[in-house]
């Protein structure tokens, strides 16, 4: 025997299963034909007839035969890196194991010959059964008898006629099904097409395209704001599901309630409504884009509505009063600010509002200014979560509330005084010209917000973030000069508003008085009316050129005998005068007609 002969027991090898399973199938057809969109009966049935069909086959082989030489390469190069006696010795282990198969399907098979002979020749077949066979069963029962039977060529032709037809019936049916499969994978291709290019449309609107947090599988357009309180960065988010028909559906956000869908403010007096802000959307084309734009505007709406309860639950001491749904700000003399969640007003109808009604401007004047604060402490949020985080400490620092109403309260409260020290000084100015005296003021309404150049959004909102100061100076008869500093701030150590009053004059008592701060309107218009009296008095003693004394550095004068109190109030400029012991008559100058002057008057008293 020829040594060098090596003989293998293994099994021929088959074809692989999964070189011909569908899933390595279509990737290799897709590589070396394209998509299947390009292909159709047609391009197959004229390629068929050129004679390309083997030439395809043998493409198609061409990745297998790869694909076995670079493993082959791989386990030579593997088989290196192996210890050769363990390979040996696995070897040996794997040809024994083959082995021991082989031997035991040969004595089956011997078993099964010989249990078939020992019917006709039980003294050559018995002896070589084994014992088990011959205890499980006894020798004899299983014979063999040659059948012969005679074809029957009508028999046989309508068997071939049968198979064919069920040849037929199954490539037809194999054809129909890969006709159904081609039409639904075509529908498939167009509906993700459609879904696909309405995905990028929203991406080049601007719209951050992402996954949804909780179904990796499906993706979502995020509409919140990343610097939005805690409660609302989950909730800034909506599913870009594919409909039926292929075009993206997004159901699963909520664009508003019926009663809840934008702030409103409403300014009151006596519980009246005389203004309100303007609820308006825009036009509604039923869009997603016009769902994402409506969700985004509701979700910061109702963060906003959020942090202005929060803030009026801290500021509940200052006028600020919190309910179930709505925050009202109290302005005294009956007129507050109300702040609800009210639906959208209907786009088709312009609005029943009168643009000319200062109460509706100062209403859409307060959201306006709401809603840019809310915005800037988004800002700020995002600059201080681009610094370094703070020290770590035990107990996490709790979040302050948002500058949102205390701001707004503060102009209103401080435009409210500012009207009321307006109305004083032109009273007061008034009452001076009906008297035949000179008084002139000038206000300077919030003077320290008014920078000489707006560098940025910061810059134009913070100075109106903090302390409000409006200056007035008082130009009263004979040259008394007031100078008020109004300043009006909700934080420590104000709370509220203060007049720092200063007086200027060559007299003895101006120089005295010095500066003087007040806490109340009533306080500072007592004041103002007080320094008119001390100047009226000032300037019947100039005028009279010494013939009124002034008593005690009060507001009565003598002059031989007789005696004259001037008394400035909410009446008016009053002038009493009469001799000792005598009745007393009363001149009063209430600012609304022209008369005698104060100098005739004294002129007639003295005379």
């Amino acid at each position: 025997m020829d040594a060098s002969l090596q003989l293998s027991l293994r099994t021929w090898p088959g074809d692989d299963s999964a070189d011909t399973a569908i899933s390595s199938l279509i990737p290799r057809i897709q590589q070396q034909r394209g998509h299947f969109k390009d292909i159709n009966e047609a391009l197959l049935s004229d390629e068929v007839a050129a004679g390309n069909g083997d030439e395809d086959r043998m493409d198609l082989d061409v990745p297998e035969a790869e694909a076995e030489e670079e493993a082959k390469r791989a386990a030579a190069a593997t088989a290196g890196d192996v210890d050769p006696l363990e390979a040996l010795a696995k070897a040996k282990t794997e040809m024994l194991e083959v082995l021991g198969h082989a031997h035991n399907e040969a004595l089956l098979a011997l078993d099964f010959i010989s249990l078939v002979a020992s019917l006709n020749a039980p003294e050559t077949a018995i002896p070589t059964m084994s014992p088990a066979l011959k205890q499980a069963v006894p020798p004899g029962c299983l014979g063999f008898d040659r059948v012969s039977r005679k074809v029957d060529k009508k028999a046989q032709a309508d068997d071939q006629r049968i198979a064919k037809e069920w040849k037929r019936q199954g490539l037809a049916s194999a054809a129909e099904a890969l006709m159904a499969a081609s039409r639904k994978l075509g529908a498939e291709g167009e509906k993700e097409r459609k879904y696909w290019e309405e995905v990028l449309a929203i991406r080049n609107d601007g719209w951050l395209i992402t996954r949804m947090p909780r179904e990796r599988n499906v993706l979502g357009v995020r509409y919140g704001f990343a610097e939005a309180a805690k409660e609302y960065k989950d909730k800034g988010i909506g599913a870009l599901r594919r409909s039926d028909d292929g075009s993206v559906r997004m159901s699963d956000v909520d664009t508003g309630t019926k009663q809840r869908a934008m702030v409103r403010v409403r300014v009151m007096r006596n519980g009246n409504v005389v203004g309100t802000s303007t609820q308006r959307a825009g036009k509604n084309d039923g869009s997603v884009k016009d769902m994402i734009r409506r969700a985004r505007n509701f979700i910061y709406e109702d963060e906003l509505f959020f942090e202005v309860t929060k803030e009026a639950r801290a500021y509940a001491g200052h006028g600020m009063r919190t309910s179930e749904d709505a925050v009202t700000i109290e302005l005294g003399s009956g007129r507050m600010i109300v702040l609800d969640m009210a639906p959208l007003d209907d786009d088709s109808a312009p609005p029943n509002r009168d643009a000319s009604n200062p109460e509706n401007t100062l209403a859409q004047a307060i959201g306006i200014a709401l809603r840019i604060l809310l915005s800037y402490n988004h800002r700020l949020a995002l600059k201080a979560r681009s610094h370094p985080p703070p020290p770590l400490t035990a107990r996490k620092p709790p979040r302050q509330p948002l500058l949102l109403l205390r701001p707004v309260a503060t102009h209103l409260h401080h435009h409210q005084h500012l009207q009321h020290l307006t109305s004083v000084l032109a009273r007061a100015r008034r009452l001076a010209q009906t008297a035949g005296l000179s008084a002139s003021y000038s206000v300077s309404p919030l003077s320290n917000t008014l920078p000489a150049a707006i560098d940025g959004v910061e810059s134009a909102i913070e100075p109106f973030l903090h302390v409000l100061e409006t200056t007035a100076t008082v130009n009263l008869p004979s040259e008394w000069t007031l100078g008020i500093t109004m300043r009006t701030r909700l934080q420590h150590p104000t709370y509220g508003t203060q007049y720092v009053v200063s007086t200027s004059h060559d007299g003895f008592a101006a120089r005295l008085m010095g500066e003087n701060k007040f806490a109340s309107q009533r306080e500072v218009e007592e004041y103002i009316h007080w320094c008119f009296e001390r100047s009226v008095v000032n300037w019947i003693r100039l005028m009279s050129a010494g013939a009124w004394a002034q008593e005690a550095q009060g507001n009565e004068m003598v002059s031989k005998g007789k005696r004259v109190r001037i008394e400035v109030d909410r009446v008016g400029l009053k002038v009493t005068w009469g001799q000792t012991g005598g009745s007393d008559q009363k001149a009063v100058w209430d600012g609304t007609e022209q008369g005698r002057s104060l100098g005739e008057l004294l002129a007639g008293i003295a005379g």
